[in-house]
């Protein structure tokens, strides 16, 4: 135990000083303190140990707020949502769901010997730690944390509900054990047949399906016996799963070899070689994207390809060259477009379906409660990131070593904006159309002004991301040539916006509240862009 300890002991020396150093990076990109921030600053012993307290805080919070977003969004919202306040039946809820999801669910898609992660290939490759007994170390500290965070994220769920809290605690216990028997169970199957179960992407999805459709089916009309809480009330299943757990977590720490299993996951799924890869494979489909649009350019009617080509030309500087590069790109511009269109039609026949099915259990007054989460749907349904990196990649990169070009940003930032907003307000009338649907059923055809908010407020957050994509891609310029994202400053913006979801939910606004504060944020938004650009583009619109 003693080497198991020591092992864990450098694991977290080796998070520390990672968390640390991208710290003293990330204030050392910041406009007023990064001035103050030295490169001598990640020698400095004393100020590298401060820094190494607030890692520690921040990864065991982390830790312990990843569990407790899992207990509160994924199993107590929804029987807050839906259900009635008795007892008994949300105690066999929750225990049914967390059997689903904690039990089936995550039982197949995790495996720590198996997972690729930095630090793994950090202290296999790099620091040459001997594999089993990093693995071992691994083992031991993932699932004595497992119990721990789960443990008070459950009982803090176990006092809100006034559930006894020594039940929960077993509860948590019986299904660390659990998961300790299936790790061993991933590895079997790894040494006698060779297959990484976690990397079928087939076996994991559906197992994904399966296991929420049967945690969520209770909350619906077409309900199913919550066999979930049956099986944890079988104590003869829950003692062979205990002692089942525990020897197989025996094996784990004394008598498996993890050599082969950690060699195979970190050659062939090489975290840091698979971000290499990735962005050399984008690369690739934007070039055989442009020899596409070439060919279909050469195979068209050669008169329709004279006039479209003369009615660029007529146009003269950035128009000219605007126009040519939407011509040039086309078909890489409407991936983005379309991929978010067919997302939209299938995320609104879901909540069509949704709204069918459990518009007898909520009522429009409750979910309206929740509509700043149309602000996280509008961030992800716009073109404006995507549509960025195509610009920098095949546009401007080449170009901002040029001062004539940075200077003249704000021609070239109207006629991009014009472009993105068309294509994002497109995507909003279409998704504020697909949410009128779900409240048309949910209110039989009654309460038109919320219908008329709802659709003020999502052409305004499609100005807004249009706006916000592009302002920051030309005053802070955070991409790498490589495609990477760095700039820290960036970062904490968008930040900003999550953050600013998480307050609107917890304040809980109204309908019209929120819908005139976004229109108030969006006007000054729209004013202050082009003398932003102006004023920083010049200095910041080039490569990192």
């Amino acid at each position: 135990m003693q080497g198991i300890f020591n092992t864990v002991s450098r694991m977290w020396q080796l998070q520390v000083i990672t968390l640390v150093n991208r710290l003293i990076y990330m204030m050392q990109r910041l406009p007023v303190v990064g001035t103050l921030i030295r490169d001598q600053t990640y020698a400095a012993f004393r100020t590298k140990r401060t820094l190494g307290a607030i890692a520690v805080i921040l990864m065991l919070g982390a830790g312990l707020l990843e569990s407790i977003l899992y207990f509160w969004g994924m199993l107590a919202l929804p029987i807050l949502l839906w259900t009635q306040d008795h007892h008994t039946e949300r105690f066999a809820l929750i225990l049914h769901m967390y059997f689903c999801i904690s039990g089936v669910m995550g039982a197949v898609t995790s495996a720590k010997v198996l997972e690729t992660n930095k630090m793994k290939y950090t202290a296999i490759r790099f620091m040459r730690i001997a594999p089993t007994r990093f693995m071992r170390a691994v083992m031991f500290h993932r699932y004595t944390t497992f119990f721990v965070y789960q443990g008070m994220a459950f009982a803090l769920v176990s006092v809100f509900f006034n559930f006894s809290m020594i039940h929960t605690l077993l509860v948590v216990g019986i299904m660390t054990f659990w998961r300790i028997l299936c790790e061993f169970l991933h590895l079997e199957i790894f040494q006698r047949k060779g297959i990484v179960l976690i990397q079928k992407t087939w076996a994991t999805i559906l197992t994904m399906l399966i296991a929420l459709a049967l945690a969520y089916l209770p909350l619906t009309p077409w309900s199913i016996p919550l066999f979930g809480a049956v099986i944890f009330e079988q104590r003869w299943l829950m003692t062979i799963i205990v002692l089942s757990g525990t020897v197989a977590g025996y094996i784990l720490l004394k008598h498996k070899d993890y050599t082969a299993a950690v060699r195979a996951v970190t050659t062939y799924a090489d975290p840091l070689l698979n971000k290499e890869i990735m962005i050399a494979d984008l690369q690739q489909r934007m070039i055989q994207s442009k020899g596409n649009d070439l060919s279909e350019l050469s195979t068209s009617n050669p008169r329709v390809v004279e006039q479209r080509t003369q009615s660029t030309l007529d146009k003269k500087g950035y128009e000219q060259l605007h126009g040519l590069f939407l011509k040039r790109h086309a078909n890489l511009l409407r991936v983005p477009f379309r991929r978010r269109l067919i997302a939209t039609m299938i995320l609104g026949l879901l909540l069509s379906v949704l709204a069918l099915i459990f518009k007898d259990h909520i009522s429009l007054d409750y979910i309206g409660r929740f509509t700043p989460l149309l602000i996280l749907a509008m961030l992800n349904l716009t073109v404006g990131s995507q549509i960025c990196k195509v610009l920098f990649f095949h546009c401007d990169m080449p170009l901002m070593r040029y001062s004539f070009y940075r200077k003249d940003a704000k021609p070239h930032f109207l006629l991009r904006l014009k472009y993105l907003l068309s294509n994002n307000l497109k995507l909003g009338l279409c998704f504020a159309a697909v949410i009128s649907v779900s409240i048309l059923i949910l209110t039989e055809g009654r309460n038109v002004g919320s219908h008329l908010a709802i659709w003020i407020m999502i052409i305004t957050l499609a100005v807004f991301f249009s706006l916000h994509h592009l302002v920051l891609y030309y005053v802070l310029q955070p991409y790498t040539a490589e495609l990477d994202t760095n700039h820290p400053l960036f970062t904490i913006v968008n930040s900003l916006i999550s953050l600013g979801i998480v307050v609107a939910v917890f304040l809980g606004p109204t309908l019209w509240v929120l819908t005139a504060t976004l229109i108030v944020l969006t006007v000054a938004y729209l004013f202050s862009a082009v003398p932003l650009v102006s004023k920083y583009a010049p200095n910041h619109f080039r490569v990192k």
